[in-house]
């Protein structure tokens, strides 16, 4: 797929035969299987057990929000799609009021111990009052909805006017996408439907009332860094590995309606500047 022929108002590509399955989230069909998922390698996997890689491929994330928020005295923080929890369980103490909106209700069993969860439909408007929050996390989710503009608009009601947005999906126009095509990795999981490239998530974003502050590719400090896995490189037959690029985490905050009006002025002015001779 080419993302460079995505119309201005067009920001992802949709997953073609989407599956009645994509409801497995909240008819827990999928977290019912959380002890035997297998991944795009064909290895089954405990998804129980794997709190310590979850919170070490998200280290960069966890660094980033103590380290931005450690002089206030209380954080509002928020998980959206939280599966088991793990994300928000490396939040301790009283500074963090910690809350979590989660489908399913078998995952929720897990992250209610360190979290408030609210069991709400993220592709629908949030019309519950839980208050606003000074950090609004997704990861793994975006990908997985039919209306991702919804899903924006929630976190625009959710998030404080100074707060943080920290968003993590999936880059289906990364080296390996292009590469291996149709055995890049993540095309494996048959409930990613929303398919997005930096660009094409930049744009969404900044349509939506959000300033990208930077752009992160979690590899180099995560256990996929490895000799194996560059390795696997040489063969486009088999599914690609994981490797830089494949997962990018942007980091947001809102703009302010004087900055969008100034935007949208800027760009009146620019269009009069191209088409005056015409």
């Amino acid at each position: 797929m080419n993302f460079f022929d995505l119309s201005h108002s067009k920001y992802f590509f949709k997953k073609k035969k989407i599956l009645k399955t994509i409801s497995n989230f909240k008819n827990n069909k999928y977290w019912e299987q959380l002890n035997s998922i297998v991944d795009p390698d064909n290895k089954k996997r405990d998804l129980s057990k794997e709190e310590k890689k979850k919170t070490n491929d998200l280290k960069t994330e966890i660094s980033f929000i103590k380290k931005k928020f450690k002089n206030k005295k209380k954080i509002r923080i928020i998980d959206l799609g939280s599966g088991l929890g793990f994300f928000l369980k490396q939040f301790s103490g009283i500074k963090y009021d910690k809350h979590s909106v989660e489908v399913s209700k078998v995952a929720s069993l897990r992250s209610k111990n360190w979290s408030t969860v609210h069991h709400l439909d993220l592709q629908k408007e949030i019309k519950q009052d839980i208050g606003k929050f000074d950090v609004v996390f997704s990861y793994h989710v975006i990908e997985h909805l039919k209306k991702p503009n919804i899903f924006l608009l929630n976190v625009q009601r959710l998030l404080k006017k100074n707060g943080i947005f920290i968003l993590g999906t999936p880059n289906f126009d990364s080296g390996c996408a292009r590469y291996f095509n149709k055995n890049y990795r993540f095309y494996h999981d048959k409930t990613h439907i929303s398919y997005f490239s930096e660009n094409s998530l930049f744009r969404f974003l900044d349509d939506y009332g959000f300033k990208t502050m930077q752009v992160d590719y979690p590899f180099f400090d995560t256990e996929h860094f490895s000799i194996k896995n560059f390795k696997r490189l040489f063969d486009k037959s088999k599914i690609s590995p994981p490797f830089y690029g494949n997962i990018m985490t942007f980091y947001c905050k809102k703009k302010t309606k004087k900055n969008i009006i100034r935007n949208l002025n800027y760009k009146k002015n620019l269009l009069r500047i191209i088409y005056k001779k015409y």
